[in-house]
């Protein structure tokens, strides 16, 4: 490198220290990348608008407060189905409990008088 700067083949300044600041495109034209030495990284994408940058943060912010609030309300959900199927099965057994009491007291509103009372339309009529 000292030799092309020498010869005059590559520009260079030396610093306030005196160490050589080369311009890394005027080093490149001299000793050209060679692909099997240097793997290529890929380039960041410059930032070209930073209003853009903070729109997107903004949205982002958004959408993770939105993710939250519907899991607040799946959560929410989940709860609530909880206790309709609770208040279902409440109301089943109450429904049963009711049935039963009809049952009983059907049972007890049935004829109970015993069968030799039972008289004919003569002894009714005479009687």
């Amino acid at each position: 490198m000292l030799e092309a700067l020498n010869s005059g083949r590559m520009s260079a300044e030396k610093n306030e220290k005196g160490h050589w600041q080369i311009d890394p495109a005027e080093l490149f034209r001299v000793f050209p990348k060679s692909s099997s030495t240097e793997q290529e990284k890929p380039k960041p994408t410059p930032m070209k608008n930073p209003q853009k940058t903070n729109q997107n943060s903004a949205l982002e912010v958004e959408a993770k407060m939105l993710h939250e609030q519907i899991d607040r309300m799946d959560t929410e959900r989940e709860r609530e189905r909880a206790q309709f199927i609770d208040q279902i099965e409440a109301l089943r057994e109450q429904a049963e409990r009711q049935s039963a009491d009809h049952r009983q007291a059907l049972a007890a509103l049935t004829d109970q008088r015993d069968s030799k009372e039972k008289r004919g339309l003569w002894a009714r009529l005479v009687g």
